[in-house]
Protein backbone atom coordinates (compact mmCIF):
# COMPACT_ATOMS: atom_id res chain seq x y z
CA UNK A 1 0.00 0.00 0.00
CA UNK A 2 1.37 3.37 -0.99
CA UNK A 3 0.82 6.34 1.28
CA UNK A 4 0.59 9.74 -0.40
CA UNK A 5 3.43 12.17 0.43
CA UNK A 6 1.01 14.80 1.66
CA UNK A 7 -0.34 12.36 4.28
CA UNK A 8 3.20 11.58 5.47
CA UNK A 9 4.00 15.28 5.87
CA UNK A 10 0.72 15.87 7.69
CA UNK A 11 1.51 13.06 10.14
CA UNK A 12 5.01 14.41 10.77
CA UNK A 13 3.63 17.88 11.39
CA UNK A 14 1.17 16.50 13.94
CA UNK A 15 3.90 14.83 16.02
CA UNK A 16 5.14 17.27 18.66
CA UNK A 17 8.79 18.20 18.59
CA UNK A 18 10.47 16.90 21.73
CA UNK A 19 13.58 18.73 22.83
CA UNK A 20 15.93 16.83 25.09
CA UNK A 21 17.27 18.88 27.99
CA UNK A 22 20.56 18.52 29.80
CA UNK A 23 20.56 15.96 32.66
CA UNK A 24 21.54 18.75 35.07
CA UNK A 25 18.43 20.75 34.22
CA UNK A 26 14.95 20.03 35.56
CA UNK A 27 11.53 21.17 34.40
CA UNK A 28 9.97 20.87 37.87
CA UNK A 29 11.69 21.15 41.26
CA UNK A 30 10.94 20.99 44.97
CA UNK A 31 12.72 21.21 48.34
CA UNK A 32 13.08 18.62 51.07
CA UNK A 33 14.12 19.51 54.60
CA UNK A 34 14.92 17.86 57.95
CA UNK A 35 15.66 19.03 61.49
CA UNK A 36 13.41 22.11 61.20
CA UNK A 37 13.65 24.60 64.05
CA UNK A 38 12.02 27.84 65.20
CA UNK A 39 14.16 29.85 67.62
CA UNK A 40 16.51 26.88 67.91
CA UNK A 41 13.79 24.42 68.99
CA UNK A 42 12.71 21.49 66.82
CA UNK A 43 9.16 21.81 65.51
CA UNK A 44 8.52 18.14 64.59
CA UNK A 45 8.88 14.89 66.45
CA UNK A 46 9.74 13.33 63.09
CA UNK A 47 12.91 15.23 62.25
CA UNK A 48 13.56 13.16 59.10
CA UNK A 49 13.86 14.51 55.57
CA UNK A 50 10.48 15.44 54.07
CA UNK A 51 9.00 17.57 51.31
CA UNK A 52 8.12 21.15 52.30
CA UNK A 53 5.81 23.07 49.95
CA UNK A 54 6.32 26.40 51.73
CA UNK A 55 10.10 26.18 51.47
CA UNK A 56 9.69 25.15 47.82
CA UNK A 57 7.41 28.10 47.04
CA UNK A 58 9.62 30.67 48.75
CA UNK A 59 12.78 29.27 47.11
CA UNK A 60 11.02 29.44 43.73
CA UNK A 61 9.70 32.99 44.13
CA UNK A 62 12.88 34.38 45.71
CA UNK A 63 15.27 32.94 43.11
CA UNK A 64 13.38 32.25 39.88
CA UNK A 65 10.77 35.00 39.47
CA UNK A 66 11.42 35.32 35.72
CA UNK A 67 12.34 31.69 35.04
CA UNK A 68 9.70 29.64 36.87
CA UNK A 69 6.36 29.71 38.65
CA UNK A 70 5.25 27.87 41.76
CA UNK A 71 2.46 25.45 40.82
CA UNK A 72 0.07 24.89 43.75
CA UNK A 73 -1.40 21.76 42.17
CA UNK A 74 1.88 19.88 41.97
CA UNK A 75 3.62 21.72 44.79
CA UNK A 76 6.62 22.29 42.57
CA UNK A 77 8.56 25.14 41.04
CA UNK A 78 8.01 24.73 37.29
CA UNK A 79 10.22 26.21 34.59
CA UNK A 80 8.44 28.55 32.17
CA UNK A 81 11.01 27.85 29.44
CA UNK A 82 11.84 24.61 27.65
CA UNK A 83 15.39 24.40 29.00
CA UNK A 84 14.46 23.83 32.64
CA UNK A 85 16.21 25.00 35.80
CA UNK A 86 19.81 24.29 36.71
CA UNK A 87 19.58 21.34 39.13
CA UNK A 88 22.76 21.90 41.16
CA UNK A 89 21.86 25.58 41.54
CA UNK A 90 18.31 24.70 42.67
CA UNK A 91 19.80 22.33 45.28
CA UNK A 92 22.03 25.15 46.61
CA UNK A 93 19.11 27.59 46.63
CA UNK A 94 16.97 25.19 48.70
CA UNK A 95 19.83 24.83 51.17
CA UNK A 96 20.41 28.58 51.37
CA UNK A 97 16.70 29.41 51.79
CA UNK A 98 16.50 26.83 54.60
CA UNK A 99 19.53 28.37 56.32
CA UNK A 100 18.12 31.90 55.91
CA UNK A 101 14.64 30.83 56.99
CA UNK A 102 11.13 30.62 55.57
CA UNK A 103 7.60 31.26 56.80
CA UNK A 104 4.11 29.82 56.66
CA UNK A 105 1.99 30.73 53.63
CA UNK A 106 -1.77 31.30 53.67
CA UNK A 107 -3.11 28.80 51.10
CA UNK A 108 -6.12 30.94 50.21
CA UNK A 109 -4.25 34.20 49.55
CA UNK A 110 -0.69 33.04 48.87
CA UNK A 111 0.56 35.63 51.36
CA UNK A 112 3.45 34.94 53.70
CA UNK A 113 2.28 34.74 57.32
CA UNK A 114 4.82 35.98 59.86
CA UNK A 115 3.33 34.64 63.10
CA UNK A 116 6.66 33.63 64.68
CA UNK A 117 10.36 33.56 63.95
CA UNK A 118 11.23 31.86 60.65
CA UNK A 119 11.59 28.13 60.24
CA UNK A 120 15.25 27.22 59.74
CA UNK A 121 17.26 24.14 58.92
CA UNK A 122 20.82 23.24 58.04
CA UNK A 123 19.68 20.02 56.35
CA UNK A 124 17.86 20.71 53.08
CA UNK A 125 18.11 19.44 49.53
CA UNK A 126 16.60 20.20 46.17
CA UNK A 127 15.05 17.59 43.93
CA UNK A 128 14.14 17.79 40.29
CA UNK A 129 11.96 16.08 37.72
CA UNK A 130 11.96 15.96 33.94
CA UNK A 131 8.24 16.73 33.74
Amino acid sequence: MLVPKSLCFALLAAVPCVQAIDDNYWIATDCYVADVTVNGKYVDQNRGLKYDWQLTEQTCKNNYASEANYDMGSGRCVSVGPNGLNGPQWWKNCQQQALNGWYDIDRSTGDIVVAHAPYKSNHAEGRGYSA
